[in-house]
Parts: C-alpha cells; structure tokens; sequence
C-alpha cells in the first residue's frame, strides 16, 4: 500500500509558511511548530521517543530556505540554524489508513486455505499470514494442531499475552451440570460478542476445539462491522441510535461480583470509524430510557439483528479436534448451534482471551512494507 510522496518545497508568507507539494497535488502550509516537533534532533536517537516537550517547541519561527531531497526536509532558519524531517515523518502525515476486508458473505474466508498451527508455532511466515488475516477479515483457522489443553497459550504467546478475566487466564467451553453461564451449556448460542459487560471488552478471543461433537455444536462467525456499514448506508436513522445511545450490560458471578458497562451496541470513533459491538441479548439489562425511545431503539436493533441473521451472512465451522479459531471480538460476533449434551457430553472448547495490539504489532514487525 503506497501513497503520495512530497515534491517540492518552499518558503511562502515572507518566511511564515512552509508550504509543502504532494504528488497528488496536495498543498500545505506547514506551520513552524509541527517542524520543530517533528525535526530529527527532537528525537532520542536509540528510542525513537521524543526528548523535548511542549514548552521547547517554536510557535512562531521563520524560514528564510527550505530544500527537500530524498532523506527528507531541510528547513533553514537563518544564523546556521536548521530543522531536518526525515521523510518518514513527512509521508506519516499522509500515511494510508489500514482498512479491513469487510464481508457480508462468507465466501472469500471460505476460499483461504487454513493456517497449520505447527507453521504457526514456527515459522514468521505463517505467524504473519494468521496476523494478516485476523487485521484484514477479523478470524484466521489454524488446523492440524494437538488436541490437548495448553495449546492456546502457545499460540498467544507467539504474538503477545493472554487476558485473564473472571473467567480465568482459561476458560472451558463444554456443557456443565449447573452453568454460571449459558456459554457452559448444550443450548444454542445466538450471534453475539463476549464480555460487553466489561470496559474495555477483551479485543480477541482463541478458540480451540480439544474434543468435537458430531451431533451438533457448529460455531458460527459473523462480520459485525460489515453489516453495521450495512445498515448506516440503508438505514441511518438506525445506525445512529445505536451508535448513539448506551445501554446497560451485565453479568453477575457466582462469587457475588456483578461488571457492568455502560455502552452502544455499536461504539464509533471520533472520526466514524467503528470500533467496537457490543451484542449480546443474554447480558443487556433492562431499557432505562425514557418510554417514547423504547419503541425506536428496540426497532434500530432489530433491523441490525435481521441482517446479522440474513441467509448466508454466517461462516460455520464445526472446530474440529486440534483446530484453532482467533478472531476479533470488537468486531467478528459469533454464535452456536444447540447439541445433546448428554450424547456429547465430551465435547470441549478451550479458549482464552488476548489483546489485539500484541497481534497487530507483530504484523508490523514482519510485515513492515504493511503500513498499519
């Protein structure tokens, strides 16, 4: 992913103005304190963090030169005074936003040949292949793994750490007599992102199959974002409640130990990218809002709820015994299909939490051409 590069270069505004060219066209006016604040000196040579604060920067300097080469920019103040930006910091400016593969359908995840975990575990080749996906389509599947407990912690640890929650560092999905949980129950699961009951939720989530069931229990994966952009295009009146208003979720423990979180199903950046879903009808408490605002927001979610649940919008896997499913829960919702859970009472899922920035820097650690 490429994207425009700095041409020229010069002094504008008697000296005031650093106006910089873009070979797309672009041009603007640099004010001196983004130089000062970017210039190479300003910058700890063997960490890269900056060395001088808000208090050293320069306002209001003037240039009486400006010279641009393929090391960066020189900008001269006068009296043998320079400011030299490298260009990595000039094209960080102008650096393309990494964008995910959004999929309303599943097809394109279907057609991408598993991962093998002991590739996973041992090669940077795969481990970035796993990484990428995961950024780009939100779930990768690794296969031909061990079906013995453990091997989600390896997996982590290959990117970064587990999350431990009140659920423990892991977790046992498998059908219990008297679940804290409906998750450790044989009954279907609707689509749904785990612990929106927390602040902030857990960002990934690893699920590895140790025991199957072939009465049932097929795991199905949805691209929340997708349909969310979906809906905002159809129905932006809907898309905005529901990014608009909060709701209340929560659990409560067995120890007595309630988490609540105040949230939108579907949380928006400053700048409208999406950032989190938070969907899960088992958690969400009952509607504060005022009476004339039930009626609209439960009618928003409804048509969110419709479109996640559309004919084809699932992927299913039945996770097979030694197989790994990693996905990102602010996005990727999943749900299950019911299974006897006397006929199958070995059926077993381990899965663990994990946070998403351990992942994504290590995409960029192997992929550095990958602007992320």
């Amino acid at each position: 992913m490429s994207g425009p590069e700095p041409v020229r270069a010069e002094i504008a505004v008697g000296g005031r103005a650093l106006v910089l060219t873009w070979s797309d066209g672009l041009r603007e006016a640099l004010p001196a304190v983004w130089l000062c604040d970017n210039a190479e000196a300003a910058f700890d040579s063997q960490t890269g963090q900056r060395r001088q604060g808000l208090d050293a920067l320069a306002f209001e300097a003037a240039f009486d030169d400006a010279k641009l080469d393929d090391a960066g920019l020189t900008a001269s103040l006068g009296e043998d005074r320079s400011w030299v930006i490298p260009r990595h910091r000039l094209l960080a400016r102008r650096r393309p936003r990494p964008t995910s593969a959004l999929w309303l359908a599943p097809d394109a995840i279907q057609a991408l040949a598993p991962i093998p975990v002991a590739g996973f575990l041992t090669e940077d080749e795969a481990l970035g292949e796993a990484a990428l996906r995961v950024a780009r389509d939100g779930v990768a599947l690794l296969t031909g793994g061990p079906a013995e407990a453990g091997l989600v912690e390896k997996i982590v640890a290959r990117f970064g750490f587990i999350r431990e929650t009140n659920y423990g560092r892991l977790f046992e999905v498998r059908s219990e007599p008297r679940p804290s949980n409906l998750a450790y129950s044989a009954e279907a699961l609707a689509l749904h992102t785990d612990n929106p009951y927390r602040d902030p939720p857990p960002t990934l989530q690893l699920l590895h199959a140790i025991r199957a069931d072939a009465q049932g229990g097929a795991t199905c994966f949805v691209d929340g974002f997708a349909h969310a952009r979906a809906l905002q295009q159809a129905q932006p009146d809907a898309f905005d409640l529901l990014a608009r208003q909060p709701v209340q979720f929560a659990f409560s423990a067995p120890d007595g130990s309630v988490y609540r979180a105040r949230k939108p199903l579907i949380e928006v950046g400053p700048d409208g990218a999406l950032l989190t879903m938070r969907v899960n009808h088992r958690s969400l408490q009952p509607l504060d809002l005022a009476a004339d605002q039930l009626g609209p927001w439960y009618a928003a979610y409804r048509a969110f709820h419709d479109r996640l649940h559309a004919p084809g919008a699932a992927l299913a896997v039945t996770i097979q015994p030694g197989e790994v499913v990693v996905f990102d829960n602010r996005r990727i919702l999943h749900g299950r299909a019911a299974y006897d859970g006397q006929a199958s009472a070995g059926r077993w899922l381990q899965g663990c939490y994990a946070d998403i920035d351990g992942l994504l820097a290590t995409l960029a650690r192997l992929q550095p051409g990958r602007r992320a």
